[in-house]
């Protein structure tokens, strides 16, 4: 008997990827299968080594103009930033009065100072959370590159929770730590 191997299916996680990438699913599958099969593992270096020659089925897939790969990393990092900065929401602060002064004219008047204990160790809560966020989105991106569908689940349930982390932090957190107000009083 005459076994033959079946040719493993591949497809594209996005629609159009046959239009985006410049090249059709089964040719990007077989390429990279061949490239872990020879390599023991993927790597973006050599995928990309390896798609240099114009004769290979993979050039289609890279922009090889260096003035129009540049501007489109910048517009993915750009696209980056715009998903990693968000508004924090100012809460309203309670007020406490630490002195009164008397004026000339016979009025006083309240320094009003508006402190929050916690805001500094909040803001620095927040700011460990955005870092986090960041290296697991990398670490997603890497596992994405490298095809390990089990990491890329991990890393998203992770960012899903570092997400929830820092809606909880800073929809209560005071804009500053401390600011001072003077207002007239009688």
């Amino acid at each position: 008997m005459n076994f033959t191997k079946a040719q493993t299916e591949y497809t594209f996680r996005i629609e159009d990827g046959d239009e985006t990438l410049g090249i059709d699913a089964q040719t990007a599958g077989s390429e990279l299968d061949r490239i872990r099969q020879r390599d023991g593992t993927i790597i973006p270096a050599v995928v990309v080594d390896e798609a240099r020659p114009e004769e290979a089925p993979l050039h289609p897939a890279f922009e090889w103009r260096d003035s129009v790969a540049a501007e489109n990393y910048r517009q993915h990092q750009a696209s980056t930033l715009i998903k990693v900065v968000r508004v924090v929401p100012a809460a309203p602060q309670e007020a406490r009065i630490s002195s009164v002064r008397p004026v000339s004219n016979g009025e006083a008047t309240t320094e009003v100072e508006h402190y929050d204990p916690m805001a500094r160790e909040v803001q620095e809560a927040v700011g460990l959370v955005v870092e986090a966020r960041r290296k697991i989105e990398a670490l997603k991106l890497r596992a994405q590159r490298m095809m390990d569908r089990k990491s890329m689940i991990a890393l998203g349930v992770a960012l899903g929770e570092l997400d929830e982390a820092h809606e909880a932090l800073t929809s209560g957190q005071l804009a500053s730590t401390w600011g001072r107000k003077t207002q007239k009083v009688g």
